[in-house]
């Protein structure tokens, strides 16, 4: 079986787990002659890992053995000829620009207020931890996932200040809302808290979810208090005397005040005087005129901002900016949209690319398109060769992930140009604040707080120098951050080595004794890298990568680590530190012990039995009960309860739990004997083997059976 994907990992490393569940049918040691004896615990510690350091090279040692990766630079340098049905496969270029704007221009005089209030909000109704009385004790786990969500709702609220207004506005007042209701319930002496974290993140991620009316009339303002209040009312109810309420009611009460002066102050400014909208409609009606444009965004909010002031037909402002740009036909794309309709606009978008060539030319045709990310992956939008980014791209690879829909084989742009909106002034205040709010959530999450990133993404220090990258146009950032979208692959070390072997390297490397050594510098590095190999009794050839890291002191075995610690060109200057080198034998002996400590732990698994669902232990303790009885043939039963003792798949324990449920309901007890009875020639004996990829059971390791081929001196520079 083939699986062909492009995104096998989507919101969490565990997707991954879940598919190769396919191939290990639930034996977590499927893996054991890779290295990896818990297929469990291995992805548990890569998410760990992929905190910092990115889930794609903590799985790298995994996905060597089961996944064929073909990057587009890969492509490109090793298949230059590559057709299509007979057509050579054309990558364009991609380019960055960066659109600068005024972002103090729309919040003339306010923008320092702004951003000062919403760093100073207390957000007490999520963070009650904090308020209990003196000589309370407090829940710690609890508080430390309250202040990861006052981070979410401070970053999140000057994300959306800088999508746009409308966004922003809308933010405030529903935030104003909840606040008032939920300080009419301390009032009243009730006091409510999230019975779940992830509710309050449910409420946050709902102000996507509004409506077309630009939110500032009565109704608008009832509508939210009673959603609040709706809210509200499904939190769970706690002990109010545990908490100091006055300083609670305080804490609220000054969040009230700050909001209602931003409010105040951002509630009457029109889109005439929204610097940011006006400098899209001067580059859509000079640079981009006459061409096909795709503009995101990742607030729903300001999608329907844009497309009501871009392109509405009930507006004058929208048709006559349409009329402008020569008659052009504008639509937006967002998750309240119908999937036929969705399916209609994509056609009206790239009728060449989807088989509609009729419509080009015609009303049917769509010029500019203005999405959220909801345009999925797979969508050929290649007609089109420009991208507007009206957002900030904090996460940096959905910069990737979007220039992807125009960036598809069949395209006939040479070069694609992807302009992102950035402020002119104000920007590093923002960046700073957004940066420190999420370095503490991250913090938070290392902390063991949060079961999962709950930014839906993870946050990398690295994303806000690449943001600063982005504005400064540098076009490597591009195939940098697609390395992190995708899965880690040793693809070009493979056609290197193909290369070196198809050129008569491999009597060369078969003459090089053992134990040869080299070095070279690299900065931020210090270490000593050893490739041993072993030939365990009984079993094939076993290779071992192990870098011995100085600076942490540590033993890494991920080999994509290892394989940028050690590249190097041929002309690489061979740099041998004398300090370290003395140090190579003391290291080589812990690399060794570690080596064996591994292996033998890698083998107590190996051998370990898999658990038994507890169900099937049920059954058969409700089967030794019928072992006498007359009505039984007890050798079926034995059989049965023998069968029910040895670890099931999934779907074998469900059709078990099925023939139970029917046996407690009507006490035919043959009738449960004959369901395991037919589970049994179904599915067959589960025999003890060993399930490994690519390689049979491995032997006994010993320190004889190691062999140290080279290892490799790495000094930092």
């Amino acid at each position: 079986m083939i699986l062909l994907t492009a995104t096998p990992i989507n919101n969490d490393l565990f997707d991954l787990y879940n598919q190769l569940g396919l191939i290990t049918q639930g034996d977590r040691s499927y893996f054991s002659a890779c290295g990896i004896g818990d297929l469990h615990r291995y992805f548990l510690k890569a998410r760990r890992d992929s905190r910092s350091n990115g889930g794609a090279f903590a799985l790298f040692n995994l996905l060597e053995e089961v996944v064929i990766r073909r990057t587009r630079p890969f492509i490109r340098a090793a298949y230059p000829e590559a057709t299509i049905r007979g057509q050579r496969i054309h990558f364009p270029h991609r380019r960055l620009k960066t659109v600068r704007y005024n972002l103090e221009a729309t919040y003339a005089g306010i923008y320092d207020g702004v951003v000062s209030g919403v760093d100073n909000l207390k957000l007490a109704p999520y963070n009650l931890e904090a308020y209990k009385r003196a000589g309370v004790q407090i829940d710690e786990f609890e508080a430390g996932r309250e202040q990861a969500l006052v981070g979410i709702f401070k970053s999140r609220y000057l994300k959306r200040f800088e999508s746009s207004i409308e966004a922003f506005r809308i933010s405030i007042r529903r935030a104003l809302e909840f606040l008032k209701t939920f300080e009419s319930y301390i009032l009243d002496g009730r006091l409510l808290k999230s019975g779940e974290f992830h509710k309050a993140l449910r409420y946050l991620s709902r102000e996507d979810e509004e409506d077309d009316a630009t939110p500032t009339s009565m109704a608008d303002e009832i509508d939210a208090t009673e959603e609040a209040r709706r809210i509200l009312d499904g939190m769970e109810v706690v002990d109010p005397s545990a908490y100091d309420l006055r300083r609670l009611h305080e804490a609220v009460q000054h969040d009230v005040e700050v909001l209602s002066e931003i409010w105040r102050r951002v509630k009457d400014i029109r889109p005439e005087h929204d610097a940011k909208l006006a400098r899209l409609k001067e580059l859509l009606s000079t640079d981009l005129r006459g061409k096909k444009v795709l503009i995101f965004s990742y607030y729903k909010d300001t999608a329907r901002y844009l497309y009501r002031h871009l392109g509405h037909p009930d507006n004058p402002v929208a048709v006559a900016f349409c009329e402008k740009l020569g008659g052009v036909t504008v639509r937006r794309m967002d998750s309240g949209a119908d999937p036929r309709e969705r399916s209609r606009i994509i056609q009206g978008f790239a009728p060449k690319a989807n088989n509609k060539p009729d419509w080009i030319g015609t009303d049917k045709e769509i010029a500019v398109l203005i999405s959220t990310d909801v345009l999925s992956e797979g969508q050929n939008l290649q007609d089109c060769g420009l991208l507007v980014n009206y957002d900030l791209h904090w996460n940096p690879t959905r910069m990737v992930q979007r220039a992807g829909r125009i960036d598809r084989i069949g395209t006939d742009f040479d070069t694609l140009w992807i302009y992102n909106m950035f402020p002119d002034e104000g920007l590093e205040q923002l960046l700073g604040l957004v940066e420190s709010l999420s370095r503490k959530i991250a913090n938070i999450d290392r902390a063991g707080f949060l079961d999962a990133s709950v930014l839906g993404e993870t946050v990398h220090p690295r994303n806000f120098n690449t943001l600063r990258r982005i504005r400064d146009e540098d076009g490597a950032v591009i195939e940098e951050e697609e390395q992190f979208t995708e899965l880690a692959s040793s693809e070009f070390l493979m056609q290197q080595l193909r290369a070196l072997l198809d050129a008569g390297g491999r009597e060369m490397l078969d003459s090089l004794p053992d134990g040869i050594h080299s070095g070279l510098a690299k900065v931020g590095a210090t270490g000593v890298f050893f490739y041993f190999q072993a030939r365990p009794a009984d079993a094939g050839k076993v290779h071992f990568w192990k870098y011995f890291d100085l600076k942490d002191q540590r033993i890494i075995d991920n080999r994509y680590v290892i394989g940028n610690l050690i590249a190097c060109d041929r002309d690489t200057p061979r740099v041998v530190d004398p300090e370290m080198f003395r140090l190579v034998f003391d290291l080589q002996e812990k690399v060794i012990e570690d080596i064996l400590r591994s292996f033998q732990e890698q083998k107590a698994l190996e051998v370990a039995p898999r658990s038994v669902d507890p169900l099937q232990q049920t059954v058969a303790t409700a089967l030794q009960g019928y072992l006498n009885h007359p009505d039984v043939e007890r050798h079926q039963a034995i059989e049965a309860i023998r069968f029910l003792s040895q670890p099931m798949l999934a779907v074998q324990v469900r059709e078990v739990r099925r023939a139970y449920t029917t046996f407690q309901q009507e006490g035919d007890v043959n009738s449960l004997l004959a369901a395991i009875g037919g589970l049994r020639d179904k599915y067959g004996e589960q025999r003890a083997t060993t399930h490994s990829a690519g390689a049979g059971p491995v032997g006994e390791l010993s320190r004889a059976n190691l062999r140290l081929i080279c290892f490799d001196l790495v000094t930092g520079g």
